[in-house]
């Protein structure tokens, strides 16, 4: 089960651009996927016995390691070479030395890489971001060093070359770690970057092909996996930008002295439908998102097709973020692409290029230069060029292409006509900021603008439900008992659905319901001594207090309305995240109503997450049920509901506080007393304790996933799946997004969610707190160990180890973290239990420090 898990995540790693958090696999020495005819070496002690083909990490084989003739020195040239076959993307290098039994003494201090691939044609040494070639070796004969390479690099071939600064003899066994290099791109070329004036260099630091006024025939960070941040003050501590400005001439002998023009090579002729280019957008420093790109495609790269693509893009002088511009390319056909950027400032600068591409299928003939000349004969031209070289005297070709291209004339006419109609129609949203435009009414539909090109997400996550995936079960909002889920060992949850009108639709005279009761300590319940859903199937029967909370939140959802928040009273500062349905901003708010529903004229913080502008009608609908059942939702550790604003595009207004627990704690200096750290958690264990009663599910609960505000106050939100500040604690499988370092095993084998799931993530979450969240959960582990460690806790073979306790944690804490994890969904506690042992234990601090 492991395996296969770890197999859907690594393919699912694949899509859209490199991600390095999962390019991290070996490569085939230790297993011997790699053969042995594959491995070199330029001398051996003995072939037999210490050849090459013995050189594989934590394999005793024969001799036991690889062993030059000669002992090693600083100029040594002695090597073990890796042949990997096809380019790939090195991340990481592992070495040993000669264990042998116990009798081996031999290992390397220190060694150099060096790698090949057929681009290049020779062999590159390579250096480390701050300039250096040796690596770090080996200390003993049997534990590996493992190096990671920062920069990674792109190599079908791989040397290792011994150094040591004293005469030794050496023996190595190595491995290779990355990942197959996917997006078929050989090389590209481009002028050299410039610096800024704060001393920032712009240029590609990565590159490995050759330099000059030009960057030619290499590859570097435009395609690394790596997307610039906001800030451009980074590219001076860390390379980060690549980056040119207008007013300083590039290679004479260019079209364009004056733009910037890349020009990237593939491996195949291939069928492109897009390409993203991840910008800065600092115009308040003289950057900015380029004001035209032209895109041309060649098959033989001497010539480019007449018809290239000329894109212009909505200027934004808001947000001063970087973002992704996306451009579609309509299955043009090439194996050579040139961009070609204009200047809407004085610089450009960019971070990462990713193309969606396919290997074009068929045979495709280089273009010609056409003949000079008032007599030349003209060709005639095709907007799908270059041609397939078939048999053209076959009269059922002829007949084929004949009505391809009748259907594509008429599919274009339609597409011209259908454009030319939503161009006079169309009402696109340019910023949250834009002014407001009248509600349409309700009988007619909402024009959507299909020509805005979406801004590429690098993460792109799972559907929006309120708390990351909020589910509830269906069968306790069945109004017929006989319409019920029948097999009730599926046990699947969704989000109810209570009308069939419009959710987010004014109800006139409907009130907000009042909140629920609320305990001594100010932390929430549900109507009546609400008791927790039972785990999965059989369920046993609920009990009446247990009917009458889900009886109480049927009612809500039937009755409540989402009052309209004016879009004028907002002000946006920052954007917080995107996700598959829009974007969420962090808005400054006037008029926000309290808990308790009073209206003061203090601003607040909100968050706005937007619906995107060219939505389906199921995702609005979807999108207008979740809020519809999140603001039915009333607890004081929740982040509710605020308002909808409903004039396109349509948002929906959410509670915000300072920030999110995981960066908060990061930044205390000095970390929070343990007063302070019970707090918080007793607050997180009330709010769960409510969507417990209920039978909400939230699937994400970690510290990025709580908000903080004044006086510690704490709200459980969803926006961390979405912010790319927290990309690196995601694992993408099988298209959906998953915490897999909070998520408990059986979420993460067998795809089951429940609310005992949720209290594994909670004990996670413990451990955050009482760490700082300074260290990931299991922080020496990759995900590909992580998930094997889940694995065994399937298994029950006793090898499953849990969160250490941190030296913060208190032991009676840290026993109730354990409980939470055990393999049994039965065994664990339930939140109300949960929730009861640290409000205790709370008041039982404040009593040792009551100066009374």
């Amino acid at each position: 089960m492991a395996a296969t898990a770890l197999a859907v995540l690594l393919l699912a790693a694949g899509a859209h651009a490199l991600d390095l958090s999962q390019c991290i696999a070996p490569l085939g020495m230790e297993s011997g996927q790699i053969p042995d005819k594959d491995l070199s070496a330029s001398s051996s002690y003995h072939d037999g016995n210490v050849g090459p083909q013995n050189g594989r990490l934590n394999q005793e084989i024969k001799g036991g390691a690889w062993c030059p003739r000669s002992q090693i020195t600083t100029e040594s040239t002695e090597w073990l070479e890796v042949d990997l076959r096809n380019v790939h993307v090195v991340t990481a290098v592992g070495t040993q030395g000669r264990f042998g039994n116990s009798e081996g003494r031999e290992f390397a201090e220190a060694y150099v890489l060096e790698y090949w691939r057929p681009k290049l044609a020779k062999w590159v040494r390579y250096r480390t971001a701050d300039g250096q070639e040796n690596l770090s070796g080996n200390t003993n004969t049997y534990l590996e060093k493992k190096n990671h390479l920062e920069p990674p690099i792109w190599a079908s071939r791989v040397r290792f070359i011994p150094y040591s600064a004293h005469r030794r003899t050496v023996c190595m066994r190595v491995e290779v770690y990355g990942c197959p290099w996917t997006e078929g791109i050989v090389s590209y070329s481009m002028p050299r970057g410039h610096k800024r004036s704060n001393g920032a260099e712009l240029s590609d630091a990565w590159y490995d092909g050759s330099w000059g006024e030009w960057l030619r025939g290499g590859l570097g960070q435009l395609v690394d996996g790596r997307f610039g941040g906001d800030d451009i003050r980074e590219a001076a501590r860390q390379p980060a930008w690549v980056g040119w400005r207008a007013d300083s001439p590039s290679e004479p002998d260019s079209p364009d002295s004056t733009q910037p023009e890349i020009t990237f090579e593939f491996d195949k002729v291939r069928e492109f439908s897009a390409v993203h280019i991840h910008c800065n957008n600092r115009f308040m420093r003289d950057v900015q998102v380029f004001s035209e790109a032209i895109i041309s495609f060649s098959v033989g790269g001497q010539h480019y097709q007449e018809d290239a693509i000329h894109y212009t893009p909505e200027p934004d002088h808001i947000f001063e973020s970087s973002r992704n511009v996306s451009i579609k390319l309509h299955h043009r056909i090439g194996r050579w692409v040139r961009i070609q950027l204009r200047f809407a400032a004085r610089w450009i600068l960019i971070s990462e290029v990713v193309f969606d591409s396919d290997v074009a299928q068929g045979n495709y003939s280089a273009e010609s230069l056409k003949p000079l000349g008032k007599d030349r004969t003209k060709a005639p031209t095709s907007k799908e060029a270059p041609v397939s070289t078939a048999r053209q005297e076959d009269p059922l070709y002829l007949a084929i292409v004949v009505g391809v291209l009748t259907a594509l004339v008429i599919l274009l006419l339609v597409a011209v006509s259908l454009a030319v109609h939503r161009h006079r129609h169309r009402k696109c949203f340019a910023s949250p900021l834009a002014r407001h435009e009248p509600r349409p009414a309700p009988d007619k539909p909402e024009v959507k603008c299909d020509d805005y090109q979406e801004p590429y997400q690098p993460l792109k996550c799972a559907p929006y439900f309120g708390y990351s995936t909020v589910l509830l079960e269906m069968k306790d909002f069945v109004k017929d008992s006989n319409t019920a889920l029948s097999d009730s060992s599926n046990y699947e949850y969704a989000v109810p659905e209570v009308s069939s009108e419009p959710l987010l639709s004014r109800r006139a005279g409907s009130e907000p319901p009042p909140p629920p009761p609320a305990d001594s300590l100010g932390r929430c319940s549900a109507p009546g001594a609400v008791r927790a859903a039972p785990p999965p199937p059989p369920p046993p029967p609920r009990s009446a207090s247990q009917q009458e909370a889900v009886s109480e939140l049927q009612r809500r959802l039937q009755t409540a309305s989402v009052a309209e928040f004016p879009r004028h009273r907002l002000r946006m500062i920052s954007k917080l995240a995107e996700g598959a349905f829009g974007t969420v901003y962090v808005a400054e708010a006037d008029g926000v109503p309290e808990y308790d529903g009073t209206v003061t004229a203090e601003k607040r913080l909100v968050a706005v997450k937007f619906l995107c502008h060219d939505a389906t009608a199921k995702e609005r609908e979807d999108f207008e049920r979740d809020v519809c059942v999140l603001a039915a939702l009333s607890c004081p550790q929740l982040a509710r509901v605020v308002g909808a604003c409903r004039s396109p595009p349509l948002a929906v207004v959410l509670e915000y506080l300072e920030g999110d627990l995981c960066a908060f704690l990061r930044a205390a200096s000095p970390p929070p007393p343990p007063r302070t750290l019970a707090r918080l958690a007793t607050q997180i264990a009330a709010g769960m304790k409510y969507l417990e009663s209920l039978n909400f599910v939230h699937r994400d609960l970690a510290a990025r996933n709580i908000l903080i505000g004044k006086g510690y106050q704490i709200k459980i939100s969803d926006f961390g799946t979405d912010n790319e500040a927290y990309a690196g604690d995601y694992y993408r499988a099988g298209g959906e997004t998953l915490p897999l370092r909070w998520a408990a095993w059986e979420s993460v084998l067998r795809a089951r969610y429940s609310t005992r799931s949720d209290v594994w993530a909670f004990a996670v979450t413990l451990h955050e707190i009482y760490t700082y969240c300074r260290r990931r959960p299991y922080e020496p582990m990759t995900h590909a160990e992580v998930l094997e460690n889940l694995s065994h806790l399937e298994a029950e073979d006793g090898e499953f180890r849990p969160l250490e306790r941190a030296a913060t944690c208190p032991r009676d804490v840290y026993d109730a973290m354990a409980a939470c994890w055990q393999r049994s969904e039965r065994d664990r506690p339930r939140f109300v239990d949960l929730h009861t042992f640290l409000m205790r234990r709370e008041c039982r601090l404040d009593l040792d420090h009551d100066p009374r």
